[in-house]
């Protein structure tokens, strides 16, 4: 019916009665998709949709298509799975779809993209219609409870994107490098400076050696002490604020392990950091305010800090006891 999706599936790209069930479906109005294994395929002129995995020739020719098998098998998983995919690694993927984790980067590279991470960004952008950002949803006419019903709602769409884009072997490598260094230094201006504070107060609780200034020339200050020892976190959106990227210079010039908490592109931020952490790219220029992308960025520093807290609960809850019982004698 009019109300489903149909996939055709043909390596060559030509099979005859593969086309004709994608016509009869364009003819009822269906929903039409195509996978294939070579360029400009038959098959992707009779669908709306199509995927064109260019595998190569096969290792041992004929009738055997091991590697059009292979990615075939791929793709059909991803769109029948995508909200799953979105959080799993290439290692994990493979493992359920019964290929290699090097077999799922390949097919990655083969739709265009630089890796499987640079495809789950796109997995996990949102495929409806809706405004992505809050300056396209909030219009002048709206009551104020207009504004928070829809502020609700696409906060909660956005903190889902953040989720789904999440990297948790990039998270476990960087958590494990907070707890080996001996001082956190954090470097973030307006509201990413509000992400470092936030952040800062969380770990001096846990009692976690962390530096971080208002005063961004007391950042860069502070930069110039750092050692091979610890780790430098910048939290920069757009990647391209120069005050950042300047104390990431520093600190990998000192040998210091540099995480960056920032959008999925490739930035003067993304060439400085060991270790990256995406948030979703959903804000332009010119805004209202940077509401989504400190969000997202609070997000990734939260489960961070929960990271650290969790390697040793027990003395976890003894550092807090402490924290409140000082913060007690002021009352």
């Amino acid at each position: 019916t009019a109300n489903d999706t149909v996939v055709g599936l043909a390596a060559s790209g030509r099979t005859p009665y593969v086309i004709g069930g994608l016509d009869y479906a364009n003819s009822i109005g269906a929903l039409t998709g195509a996978i294939s294994c070579v360029h400009n395929a038959r098959i992707s002129e009779h669908a709306a949709v199509k995927i064109e995995a260019i595998v190569g020739p096969e290792v041992i020719t004929g009738s055997t298509r091991m590697k059009a098998g292979t990615a075939q098998k791929i793709a059909k998983y991803i769109l029948q799975n995508s909200n799953e995919v979105v959080q799993s690694s290439a290692q994990a993927l493979g493992s359920v779809v019964g290929v290699s984790a090097a077999a799922v980067i390949r097919f990655s590279h083969k739709l265009g993209y630089r890796g499987f991470t640079a495809l789950k960004v796109d997995l996990a952008r949102d495929s409806s219609k809706e405004a992505m950002n809050f300056d396209d949803v909030i219009e002048e006419e709206d009551s104020m409870e207009t504004v928070v019903n829809k502020a609700k709602n696409l906060n909660m769409m956005l903190q889902d994107q953040a989720y789904r884009l999440l990297n948790a072997e990039n998270l476990a490598q960087a958590v494990q490098a907070l707890l080996k260094c001996q001082t956190i230094y954090l470097f973030g201006v307006s509201g990413s400076g509000i992400v470092c504070m936030d952040f800062m107060e969380k770990l001096s609780r846990i009692n976690r050696r962390v530096v971080y200034h208002n005063d961004f020339h007391d950042q860069l200050a502070s930069a110039a002490h750092m050692s091979s020892q610890d780790v430098a976190i910048a939290i920069s959106y757009s990647g391209k604020t120069h005050e950042v990227n300047t104390a990431m210079k520093v600190a990998k010039e000192t040998g210091a392990v540099t995480i960056a908490v920032t959008q999925f592109r490739k930035t003067p931020l993304s060439k400085l950091s060991d270790i990256l952490l995406y948030v979703p790219t959903t804000e332009r220029e010119l805004r209202l305010g940077a509401i989504a992308s400190r969000n997202a960025s609070l997000i990734v520093t939260d489960l961070l800090y929960l990271g650290l807290a969790k390697s040793n609960m027990k003395q976890t809850k003894e550092y807090l006891v402490k924290t409140r019982n000082a913060i007690n004698k002021l009352k």
